[in-house]
């Protein structure tokens, strides 16, 4: 993904292009969700998305004509397209890096080094392949991963890889994920078979599309709170001796960048040299950087006691799709992302599995929350709902609708009729219907047709007014019998098959739900029964407080030191007793209490650096 510095230097896009933008389902909806941000404490001044739209309808404009009017009289058209840039939309190609001093390819201005050293610690990761350590990779999306095709390779290329083996990442921070499948790959040439014992190609023709190159889809998305490594853009062909830097893990171990010179090698446009010498088993797959911080290749292996790498320009058009549709979840660490409002701390997998249902594997069909310890009450369970309310406000095509327990429900379609009414959609609630009705049938049987066919409506309701349709179930706080118990259990098996409903199911930890439970979006991947994403309401540790203070501090433009962060971080801990490292889900609340104080503070007096 772009960072701050790189879309800031982009030239504007024309009328045409973001008229052309939110003009795209696609993109309108990511223009929805911009304009959520930017309307953070200037609501009175900025209106909504529904106002605009009703505002445009009014006065006979297309929508998207009038929302571009609307952002250039708020004077916010600039901080819209940056909004959109960093959704990876409205993106223009950055330059070659070709400049006219053959000097300056070499150089490296000297804060943006800094920077780039910095951020490396987000993307840099090792491969391990059935428990040892076999290369090294580069984290170039949420779920992708970037390395070497021999580094997972078991067979020659050309045989057949039947079983993918047990692949696991490893970043920088120490989390080991898992890969979940190949989202694209390229073997290595037969010459260059086996790693350790081939030979760098002669020429062109003996690596005719075999680029040695893996992109990884982990099974859970590492980077939702990292940066990625960006890729050139357009890659360029070799430009004479550039510097280059080397991002890898020798001997499976993290000893620095090494920096070096690219060297062309005869008659081989496929391959490039350079003149590492620190390339020792374990770097393969490591990402090499040019002086303009993009990554232009991975290392493959050594040529001539140096070492070689795969240009990217060679294998950019089978990664590049795979990049692009690796969508970031949304995060928000705040209802309104603002420190006024209540603070969401260390609920990632809610919004993994928010994103995973919405536009992730067709089998993710909702989200259950489920507490780890049944002694904590509904502690957490009921904000759930106000996290998803406010994903919901952002999408326009989405719609929210809540159903309740508050009181005995003796005829649960019945109640969610009602509630669907409350929201704007009038369904109504089916009576037993010939051979399923009372005297006809077992009691349970009967209730649980009249809520597959309530199940059935709301689908129906939804598709014609085009939304999807967010059905929450609140934790009973009264008697769950067994009718309602029935009725719930068929509501969610039938809308697990219906296309424009989703479920959350917020506690119901003693009743046995019909579907897949999914720990991560990877176990939801391929073919088999539809299920629900699963966030486990449990205890959390110092590394989710620091990815917390860093996503709150990035997100209102006041970015804090490493040491004030440190501080932050001691600060709001102080005097909670952790068992092993972790910290009771009930501390939340009292760690939300410390860091809001914190962050309202750091918005009257600007950033601590």
């Amino acid at each position: 993904m772009p960072v701050l510095d790189e879309l800031a230097q982009q030239s504007m896009p024309d009328d045409d292009e973001i008229v052309s933008l939110l003009r795209d389902p696609q993109g309108f909806a990511q223009a929805v969700e911009v304009l959520a941000q930017l309307r953070v404490g200037r609501e009175e001044e900025i209106s909504n998305a529904a106002g605009l739209n009703v505002a445009a309808q009014f006065e006979g404009k297309e929508r998207a004509t009038y929302w571009l009017e609307k952002f250039k009289a708020y004077g916010c058209l600039e901080t819209f397209v940056m909004g959109m840039r960093a959704r990876k939309l409205l993106l223009r190609h950055s330059p070659q890096p070709i400049q006219a001093a053959k000097e300056s390819l070499s150089s490296y201005e000297s804060h943006k080094l800094a920077d780039f050293l910095i951020r490396l610690d987000s993307f840099r990761c090792v491969i391990q392949v059935d428990g040892e350590v076999k290369g090294s990779g580069i984290l170039v999306g949420p779920n992708s991963v970037l390395t070497a095709w021999h580094v997972i390779a078991k067979k020659q290329p050309g045989a057949v890889q039947k079983v993918l083996p047990k692949i696991h990442v490893v970043l920088a921070d120490g989390r080991k994920i898992a890969v979940a499948k190949l989202a694209a790959s390229s073997p290595c040439a037969d010459i260059e078979w086996p790693p350790n014992a081939g030979r760098a190609p002669n020429d062109d023709n003996e690596a005719v599309d075999r680029h040695d190159v893996a992109l990884l889809h982990l099974y859970k998305p590492a980077g939702i709170h990292l940066s990625y490594a960006t890729l050139a853009s357009p890659p360029y062909a070799f430009n004479g001796p550039a510097g280059v830097m080397l991002v890898g893990y020798p001997e499976g171990e993290w000893r620095g960048v090494e920096f070096a010179k690219l060297q062309q090698l005869a008659n081989l446009t496929a391959r490039w040299g350079y003149n590492v010498t620190d390339n020792r088993p374990g770097s393969s797959g490591g990402g090499c950087f040019d002086n303009n911080f993009f990554l232009v290749g991975i290392h493959q292996g050594r040529w001539q006691g140096y070492g070689r790498l795969v240009p990217l320009i060679c294998f950019h058009h089978q990664v590049q799709q795979a990049i692009v549709d690796d969508e970031v979840p949304p995060l928000l660490w705040s209802l309104d992302g603002s420190p006024q409002s209540n603070l969401i701390v260390a609920r990632d997998d809610f919004f993994i599995g928010y994103q995973a249902a919405m536009r992730g594997p067709p089998r993710a069909r909702g989200l259950w929350i489920r507490r780890m310890d049944l002694t904590h009450g509904v502690s957490g369970l009921p904000f759930s709902y106000q996290i998803l309310a406010s994903l919901v406000e952002r999408s326009p095509s989405t719609r929210l609708m809540r159903v309740s327990f508050d009181t005995i429900v003796h005829d649960l379609p019945l109640e969610i009729a009602r509630r669907a009414a409350q929201a704007g959609l009038t369904v109504q609630a089916p009576l037993a219907r010939a051979g399923a009705g009372v005297d006809q049938t077992e009691p349970e049987a009967m209730i649980a047709d009249r809520a597959r066919r309530i199940a059935v409506s709301l689908n129906e309701q939804a598709y014609a007014q085009g939304i999807r349709l967010w059905v929450f179930f609140d934790h009973p706080a009264v008697v769950f019998g067994d009718e309602p118990r029935w009725a719930l259990c068929a509501f969610v098996e039938q809308a697990m098959s219906l296309d424009n409903l989703r479920i959350v199911l917020a506690g119901f930890e003693a009743i046995q739900m019909p579907g897949v439970q999914f720990d991560a979006p990877g176990d939801a991947l391929g073919s088999g029964a539809p299920g629900l994403m699963v966030e486990y309401l449990g205890d959390l540790n110092a590394q989710d407080v620091r990815h917390f203070i860093d996503t709150a501090t990035r997100d209102l433009k006041r970015p804090i030191s490493r040491e004030y962060l440190d501080e932050w971080l001691e600060e709001a801990l102080e005097d909670l007793q952790p068992v092993n490292g972790r910290y009771d889900s009930l501390v939340r609340s009292t760690i939300a209490e410390r860091l809001q104080k914190r962050l309202q503070k750091l918005c009257r007096r600007g950033a601590q650096i």
